[in-house]
């Protein structure tokens, strides 16, 4: 007898089915320090990031994902002839990530659909009552597979989302061993292209931020990028 037969039948006779224990969500505080630390094995992965501009059609591009516990390399793939945007930088420490983010925001955490085949876990990042960041970590590795940004009016302002994963994945650790990007601290995927009259000028291909002298950032960055940029001027 099939399933269906058998679950029909149960109903006819009021035999009550047995229903399947509901999952239970995990804090956000774990699954916050799970995904900062990464994986614990190897990984490759392409990204695809998206900038949604008001009144205009997304901008978009890939990234070349490579991974080791503790550093993980980006290669941006930009229009422009020739090699990539290309960025080395070390994990940032999970309990310190932890702190700065509950200084910022409230977190709530729920199930959070399929990425890039794998069942994950989201969890929504509130400031003021209003969402700001959603993250979108694999329930088996902690790897951060999805991320977010919304603008103060609700609007979605950036997705970065891996399209492809290899876990584990063999990296040469050569790969990884170019030196981490100098201070002062940028947001993943920024890079320093250029300085004229004490301005600094980062870009990720598809939109940029500047520092002047006085330390002041200019640009849209969500609120623990923009803290991060602030914290690394201040040292």
């Amino acid at each position: 007898m099939t399933k269906a037969k058998w679950a029909l039948l149960a109903v006819l006779v009021g035999v009550p089915l047995q229903a399947k224990p509901r999952l239970a969500r995990p804090a956000a505080d774990a699954l916050i320090l799970r995904a900062l630390a990464g994986p614990a094995t190897g990984y490759s992965a392409v990204e695809r990031v998206q900038v949604f501009l008001p009144g205009a059609k997304p901008k978009a591009l890939k990234a070349l994902v490579t991974a080791l516990p503790g550093r993980v390399r980006r290669e941006y793939l930009t229009k422009r002839k020739g090699p990539g945007l290309v960025q080395v930088r070390e994990m940032e420490s999970p309990e310190k990530g932890l702190a700065r983010l509950r200084a910022l925001y409230e977190m709530n955490v729920s199930t959070g659909g399929v990425v890039v085949k794998r069942k994950t876990w989201r969890v929504d990042l509130i400031d003021g009552g209003v969402l700001r960041r959603s993250l979108w970590v694999d329930r088996d590795s902690g790897l951060l597979l999805k991320r977010e940004t919304y603008r103060p009016d609700g609007s979605l302002a950036r997705r970065e989302r891996l399209v492809k994963l290899a876990l584990p994945a063999d990296v040469d650790p050569a790969s990884l061993s170019a030196e981490p990007a100098a201070s002062p601290w940028t947001p993943d995927g920024f890079f320093f292209v250029g300085e004229s009259g004490g301005v600094r000028r980062y870009s990720n291909g598809l939109d940029a931020y500047t520092i002047g002298p006085d330390g002041a950032v200019a640009g849209e960055l969500a609120e623990d990028d923009a803290a991060r940029v602030r914290d690394s001027l201040a040292k």
